[in-house]
């Protein structure tokens, strides 16, 4: 194994960050800035783990799924004054373990073990804590050995705790030695979830790079063109003069959104920040993603648009990027018509497709898809882009200097695309086209650089 790390500074003994050389030392190619976790041996990875949870009771503030959800605003609670009490995470098979990590709430344990078992029936410890007292705490404990199934076993509760054991988020993670590494990224081939990364890139500890800045950017103008409206994300939340969540799972009216799919969306999904709009898909209470739309507030008829974003992966994730028309609400769909600047079929992670829906005696669509040479779109940063006018729409991805795909949108029958779209961002979970879903690929993210519109 050959890792290099260029003007790299040494922020602790798990930390990496390389620095950022002036991009005229770049011109000419993308400039790239990439954090490297848990490089103090590599030779070995340590990732979190996908867990279902049972516990030995749970009391009206939530049940054991609450401790596995991902979400630190849930918890865990146990019925008061009850020791032991136990809560019991299932990895699904036998697992090299490295680390427990628990957040527990103010009622806490005072003294419990992190146990192993491969049976759910006979246990060895493999860590004990005591000494706890009645406040908020985090504790990590160091584990060792190959077990399905881990369990906090309370044993005890501070003179305090007059309730029970609560716990926001319970967190087992794995190790993976390394035997093969065919990208040469220090991360075995087994769990790496980016298998094409560039030979002695640095990357994170699931074997893919922060492209905070790395990928291809788009012009910030165009001869001929005037940038008209843009959402750069540049601040701490999502601008609601621009964005309205929609929430829910579509029922009653259309349960599954229409599309068998599995997720219910929330506004919890969806973070802005160091300027970006992220988008997550998780497992907890069931499937959580977020779905954002300038519906009344932003919309546009024809023009040059431009999202420049990091996709998803795996089996299960249906991502989008794509339009409405503002009508909808009056003529429904697909008499609105139905613009999709990028979507991605689950476990297609190098396709994208371009496709146009629209009312012809019933719903019709067409489209036609791009691949990467290379790599997958959840690598690094990729422009989607459409020229719209009143004769076409035409589908681009990146520096293409011809479109992948063009639609005439002349015909009566297609006079839906010549009226104003309104925007839709999303992560769809399962349906139609996100297929059946890899627990153990969750959570993922959509993160969005820009949408830019120019007329």
């Amino acid at each position: 194994m050959n890792t290099r790390f260029i003007q790299t500074l040494l922020l602790s003994s798990a930390f990496l960050i390389t620095t950022v050389m002036s991009t005229a030392t770049f011109a000419g190619s993308p400039v790239r800035l990439q954090v490297v976790e848990s490089v103090t041996n590599l030779n070995t990875i340590s990732k979190k783990l996908f867990a279902t949870a049972t516990a030995s009771s749970s009391g009206s503030s939530g049940g054991a799924s609450a401790a596995v959800d991902g979400n630190l605003a849930t918890r865990w609670e146990s019925q008061f004054n009850t020791d032991p009490s136990t809560l019991t995470l299932d990895l699904g098979a036998p697992r090299n373990l490295s680390q427990v990590v628990i957040y527990w709430e103010t009622a806490n344990a005072a003294t419990y073990n992190i146990e192993g078992s491969n049976n759910n029936s006979n246990w060895t410890i493999l860590s004990s804590y005591s000494g706890g007292t009645f406040a908020p705490r985090t504790d990590t404990a160091a584990i060792t050995g190959t077990y399905r199934y881990i369990r906090m076993n309370g044993l005890s509760r501070p003179a305090e705790n007059v309730y029970g054991y609560s716990i926001y988020e319970m967190e087992v993670y794995g190790i993976s030695i390394i035997t093969s590494d065919s990208d040469s990224d220090g991360v075995d081939d087994s769990v790496d979830e980016c298998p094409n990364t560039l030979p002695d890139t640095a990357v994170r500890n699931n074997g893919c790079d922060i492209s905070l800045i790395g990928g291809y950017e788009s012009p910030t103008s165009y001869p001929g063109y005037s940038l008209v409206w843009s959402d750069e994300f540049s601040g701490t939340e999502l601008n609601a003069d621009d964005w309205t969540h929609e929430t829910g799972n579509g029922c009653p009216n259309l349960c599954g959104w229409g599309n068998n799919e599995l997720q219910s969306y929330r506004s919890q999904n969806t973070t802005v920040a160091d300027g970006h709009l992220t988008i997550e898909a998780k497992i907890g209470n069931g499937y959580t993603s977020s779905r954002i739309k300038t519906q009344g507030k932003q919309s546009f008829q024809y023009g040059r648009i431009d999202i420049r974003a990091k996709l998803p992966r795996g089996n299960g994730m249906w991502p989008a990027l794509w339009m409405l028309g503002e009508s909808i609400s009056t003529v429904g769909w697909p008499r609105s018509g139905e613009i999709d600047i990028m979507e991605m079929i689950g476990g297609s992670n190098s396709t994208t497709l371009g496709t146009a829906h629209w009312y012809d005696g019933g719903h019709n669509y067409i489209g036609s898809s791009t691949s990467l040479s290379s790599g997958e779109f959840a690598d690094e940063f990729h422009v989607f882009s459409i020229i719209w006018t009143a004769q076409s729409i035409s589908w681009y991805l990146d520096d293409q200097t011809s479109p992948f795909y063009v639609l005439d949108i002349t015909p009566s029958v297609r006079s839906e695309f010549r009226n104003e779209f309104f925007f839709l961002f999303n992560i769809a979970i399962g349906g139609t086209l996100g297929g059946t879903v890899d627990n153990n690929n969750l959570p993922q993210t959509m993160v969005v650089d820009y949408v830019r519109v120019f007329q």
